[in-house]
């Protein structure tokens, strides 16, 4: 179950042009205790960005207008302690992961690669 030490649910944006990819995610993660916010392109992503507290985001590359390189430099513009996974099956997102990315996952990866890879991004001493 997320946890928070202010005794909320862990806030996640969750991004991706695809509507039953950000479905099948929002039904996990919530299933998880996860407080979950999605949005379909990277200018809905920026606005939920600006209007809540999210803890950490999940980001596809591949999106038509904003890709997910120019939301995560916004992001990361606004608020650079925020954790940015890249979830993509473009192979550019990996060559970006250095700039403005925390962590890069494949998204043929599983619900377990993407919870630990949470975890990682979402410890304490992380920030």
């Amino acid at each position: 179950m997320a946890s928070h030490t202010e005794n909320r649910l862990l806030q996640i944006l969750s991004v991706d042009d695809e509507p039953g990819i950000l479905n099948t995610r929002r039904l996990l993660l919530e299933h998880e205790g996860y407080q979950v916010y999605s949005a379909l392109d990277g200018e809905r992503a920026l606005e939920l960005f600006a209007a809540n507290s999210i803890d950490l985001v999940l980001l596809d590359y591949l999106m038509p207008g904003m890709d997910g390189g120019m939301v995560a430099l916004e992001m990361k513009r606004q608020r650079p302690n925020i954790p940015i996974i890249m979830v993509s099956a473009s192979p550019m997102a990996a060559a970006i992961a250095g700039t403005s990315v925390d962590y890069v996952l494949s998204k043929g990866e599983g619900p377990v690669v993407l919870f630990a890879a949470m975890k990682l991004m979402l410890k304490p001493d992380k920030n």
